[in-house]
């Protein structure tokens, strides 16, 4: 109707083809409050993106406000490690295998180049239809992703203090987001992290542990160095500062497909798991069509292990071999009962 005409028409004068500055200047916001919808609300390591990104992000941040608590997170406890192995549980009750602390050392093609297997490092070699590989493996017959990506610099300091110590700030989150715009530190670009406290159970009791990102420049110690001691002073137990190959968070992630191999993409730079679970429903979309992605996990009541079902098979083998034993006694009585007679 009429609002979904304006809608149409002010996105065409105000965001299409503009950049997110002139976003702002329309809406005549103060060089402060621009600083904290970039830092806060939009959070992109680029120094400006389309009108349209921005608006989107923005979107996103509010839409999640108050959903899982007063900030627009979520954090999963122990670390994103964690999701992994809750993947892993996930899967196992649909009917996955998992080989634990076991290498591939290498892929197996049939006479018609299509892949049928891997070699473990103990020479075990399982079949298959598909593999799925990281970026980090490549060969002649998987080519290495070369297009969109970024180097990305980390610093992880393991500290007696919080960083909030720094800032003054009494609220004591385990989990705290961290944004520094470009210059506000003497850093050339934005630097992003999070603080963990002991409730995320990473680090140790009054222990806190930061890690740092930023778009490489020099080298991950001049990139991030200079940072961390502004943010946290003294009481830094451990330091260690390295770097990553990582996607450009604005480039469209698309696993490959070649010979029956299908190689994700390296993750993505940027706070949230969006481009992931794209890429995942991808991928699931390639190897199982037409089936539900991520369907609810069943009641464990309901759940029937193979060993559970081999003893309901014996159990009705049984009750079925008791039945007909006692209709042949039957059968045996009637029979005595009319020759008898």
């Amino acid at each position: 109707g009429i609002n979904a005409e304006y809608g149409k028409q002010w996105y065409q004068r105000r965001v299409r083809g503009r950049a997110e500055e002139q976003l702002y200047r329309d809406f005549k916001l103060t060089e402060n409050l621009v600083r904290l919808v970039r830092g806060s609300l939009v959070v992109s390591s680029k120094d400006s993106i389309p009108a349209h990104d921005a608006l989107r992000a923005i979107k996103v941040y509010l839409k999640n406000v108050g959903i899982y608590g007063s900030m627009p997170y979520i954090c999963p406890i122990y670390g994103s490690g964690e999701l992994p192995q809750a993947f892993a549980r996930f899967s196992a009750v649909f009917g996955s295998v998992y080989v634990l602390d076991m290498s591939v050392i290498e892929l197996n093609y049939n006479e018609g180049g299509g892949f049928e297997g891997v070699t473990l490092q103990t020479g075990q070699k399982l079949g298959g239809k598909y593999c799925v590989v990281s970026p980090n493996y490549s060969s002649a017959e998987i080519p290495a992703q070369v297009e969109g990506l970024m180097k990305v610099s980390h610093a992880v300091a393991l500290s007696e203090h919080s960083v909030k110590d720094k800032v003054k700030l009494e609220e004591r989150d385990d989990v705290s987001l961290i944004h520094i715009l470009p210059g506000c530190l003497e850093n050339r670009y934005r630097v992003s992290g999070c603080e963990y406290g002991p409730g995320s159970m990473l680090p140790a009791e009054d222990m806190y542990m930061l890690h740092l990102t930023t778009p490489a420049g020099v080298a991950p110690h001049a990139d991030l160095e200079h940072v961390l001691e502004k943010l946290t002073d003294e009481g830094v137990l451990y330091k260690v500062f390295f770097s990553t190959i990582m996607s450009d968070e604005n480039v469209t992630r698309t696993p490959t497909l070649l010979n029956n191999v299908i190689q994700t993409s390296y993750p993505a730079y940027n706070v949230a798991y969006k481009e992931c679970i794209a890429e995942a429903r991808q991928i699931f979309e390639m190897l199982f069509p037409g089936d539900e992605f991520l369907p609810a996990a069943p009641n464990p009541e309901d759940i029937k292990w193979p060993e559970e079902e081999e003893e309901e098979e014996e159990e009705k083998a049984v009750e079925s071999e008791k039945v007909n034993k006692s209709e042949e006694a039957e059968h045996c009585e009637e029979v005595s009962k009319s020759e008898g007679g």
